[in-house]
């Protein structure tokens, strides 16, 4: 797939994040679990259990001084050890999900998201991105999933490993959709370590309050 394939198909990206962490996201943009991990200083023994396990609950970051930041958890990862392609450990794939940032490609796929109970009851924002600002920006950071890697519900889901994202120029589109359909051809759409000027390319936001 082409960057302007690209850019047809997903003329708008979505990112939701708690409401809380908004004004920490107008200051320094969105950044990778790593790199929160970092800017608050998490010291080491939180941070190896933040980084190399799935977090079974939702992480306020709090510092002096810095606005709070929040940390999604990834209770859908249920059967990840036995989803992990062979030569992949476990370490190794929560790396590379904890150094990126992740859009949605779609509405519906965003929607499946903000109305699972976890989240129902928080207030979140939705920043509606432009693809064509962020491909400008970030090309050659940008990588595209087919699947929700962070979601293993079923043991019938696609094996995974580092190399499950791949650059839009190596992201073979229309394959998927032939195989999987237009809606499930591209399912994830991730920024390597951050967006720091993610406000300047966000072109709507959704305000949702909690409940």
């Amino acid at each position: 797939m082409n960057v302007a394939e690209f850019i047809a198909i997903c003329p708008r990206v979505y990112h939701a994040a708690s409401a809380l962490a908004w004004p920490s996201i107008q200051e320094h943009g969105l950044l990778s679990t790593a790199r929160l991990l970092d800017h608050f200083g998490v010291d080491l023994n939180r941070r190896h259990e933040l980084l190399t396990r799935p977090r079974t609950e939702s992480t306020r970051l709090i510092s002096p001084g810095l606005s709070p930041a929040v940390i999604r958890d990834q209770k859908p990862m249920k059967f990840l050890a036995e989803k992990l392609e062979p030569g992949t450990s476990l370490e190794d794939f929560l790396a590379a999900i904890n150094s990126r940032v992740f859009f949605w490609p779609n509405r519906d796929r965003l929607d499946r998201l903000r109305n699972a109970k976890e989240y129902r009851a928080e207030g979140q924002v939705i920043l509606h991105v432009d693809t064509r600002k962020l491909v400008e920006r970030y090309e050659h950071h940008i990588q595209l999933c087919r699947f929700n890697s962070g979601a293993v519900t079923q043991r019938n889901h696609p094996l995974r490993s580092r190399d499950s994202w791949v650059p839009i120029s190596r992201f073979p589109y229309e394959e998927y959709r032939r195989k999987h359909g237009r809606q499930n051809a591209l399912a994830e759409v991730t920024v390597l370590d951050s967006v720091p000027d993610v406000v300047e390319l966000t072109v709507e936001l959704e305000e949702r309050p909690a409940g």
